[in-house]
């Protein structure tokens, strides 16, 4: 099973490690937790990654975060969803509806934990949420983040976790015979999957979407 995944990402493994440790280590979009909530509600609409979402980012770093006008995932949250500024990146409120409404949840951990680092934060969230109850989160209960969003977030946050949106499932279906009743269920057996194959799941997430995308490498994420 390993072999036949490797033959078939081969072009894409380097590139796929390189993104899953980005991941695991805290360095997506170079470690800023605002470029991480703000790549989470552009991609929770379902726009294409890397054609809509990854030039949207680059858009809004050089437009706040490069500018100084946004230092901290406090400075979001205290952006109004309608802003002129917010809307010339993507005229979509409900982007800037969920950004803003992770940022101000996050931004209460912080608080209420003592914590002193907003990434510390949004690791400290990833890492002890309990997904299969993720409803009932306060992430969770933000209009805008399904389970996918949830995810996502997560796995950015650095756990080693499965995003099962339908590029995922369709491959795992294809590649692994991998077919589930629900999302939750899937997750959990992503996991076995992945102690077999002896790759992070988040490593065999990029893989997949790597490849689906024609991306071999990730020199689109370089911020200059």
């Amino acid at each position: 099973m390993k072999e036949l995944f490797i033959k078939k990402y081969k072009s894409v493994l380097k590139a796929a490690k390189e993104g899953a440790q980005r991941c695991l280590s805290g360095k997506r979009w170079g470690g800023n937790s605002v470029l991480i909530v703000v790549d989470t509600a552009l991609d929770s609409i379902g726009l294409n990654y890397f054609r809509i979402v990854v030039p949207r980012v680059k858009l809004f770093y050089k437009s706040f975060i490069e500018k100084g006008k946004i230092k901290s995932l406090k400075d979001l949250s205290n952006l109004s969803y309608n802003s002129e500024q917010l809307l010339k990146i993507i005229n979509y409120e409900r982007v800037w509806k969920v950004a803003i409404s992770v940022a101000k949840t996050i931004e209460q951990i912080k608080e209420e934990n003592a914590l002193n680092d907003d990434f510390i934060a949004l690791r400290y969230w990833s890492t002890n949420v309990n997904y299969k109850e993720w409803k009932n989160d306060p992430i969770g209960k933000i209009p805008g983040i399904g389970f996918i969003s949830f995810q996502y977030l997560r796995m950015q946050a650095g756990v080693d976790t499965t995003v099962p949106d339908k590029i995922i499932k369709k491959s795992f279906k294809q590649e692994f015979g991998l077919e589930t009743s629900n999302d939750i269920e899937f997750v959990e057996e992503a996991k076995t999957l992945s102690d077999k194959l002896g790759f992070s799941q988040t490593m065999i997430c990029w893989a997949i979407w790597l490849k689906e995308a024609g991306v071999t490498d990730l020199k689109w994420e370089v911020i200059e």
